[in-house]
């Protein structure tokens, strides 16, 4: 995967668990669990670091 889509996934990841953090009544509702949307945060950010890292390396293939 190229390390721009990298990014943008593990920034929507984040934001995604950030959401349902700042409005739990409203994921509850949705069907969102609120307490695992802490793992979702973890992944994207596992996300950009494993980006970052391919970035450095010269991995830059889109």
């Amino acid at each position: 995967m190229a390390v721009n889509k990298l990014i943008w996934v593990g920034l929507t990841c984040c934001l995604t668990a950030l959401l349902i953090q700042v409005f739990p009544d409203a994921a509850f509702r949705m069907g969102a669990e609120v307490k695992a949307s802490w793992m979702v945060f973890s992944f994207g950010l596992f996300l950009i670091v494993i980006a970052t890292f391919m970035n450095g390396r010269g991995h830059h293939r889109d």
